[in-house]
């Protein structure tokens, strides 16, 4: 049996911004009927060198992913991340203002998508 203690060390653990993303989550997450769940999804794509395709919206020639090291789109990424999760920043303006997928014009949304599996978190 937990302690009040131990529930207390374990909330201590969990910080606002978990709490606020785990929120979000439970939020964007919903049942469909006998079809399983659905997730929205959202992200932000750098492409660089070594990416299949070397054009974006942004860079239709290629110009500037051909010069883009992994390393380099990695760097930015966490740079994009560090704004988020101080508040610098909203996503939706980061996926239009930097992201290579044309998803950027929707704020890097992906659209909902079934959960294959609640075990694998698989999508389709």
């Amino acid at each position: 049996m937990k302690t009040d203690s131990d529930r207390k060390r374990k909330n201590d653990s969990v910080t606002s911004t978990d709490r606020a993303e785990k929120v979000k989550r439970k939020t964007e997450m919903s049942s469909s009927s006998g079809s399983g769940d659905k997730v929205r999804a959202s992200h932000v794509l750098i492409k660089h060198q070594g990416s299949r395709r070397k054009a974006s919206w942004k860079d239709p020639e290629g110009h500037a992913i051909c010069k883009r090291t992994r390393e380099d789109a990695v760097a930015q990424l966490k740079s994009l991340r560090e704004d988020l999760v101080s508040g610098k920043a909203d996503f939706k303006d980061i996926a239009s203002r930097y992201s290579d997928c044309s998803s950027a014009k929707r704020g890097g949304d992906l659209e909902t998508a079934k959960i294959k599996s609640k075990d694998n978190q698989q999508m389709h």
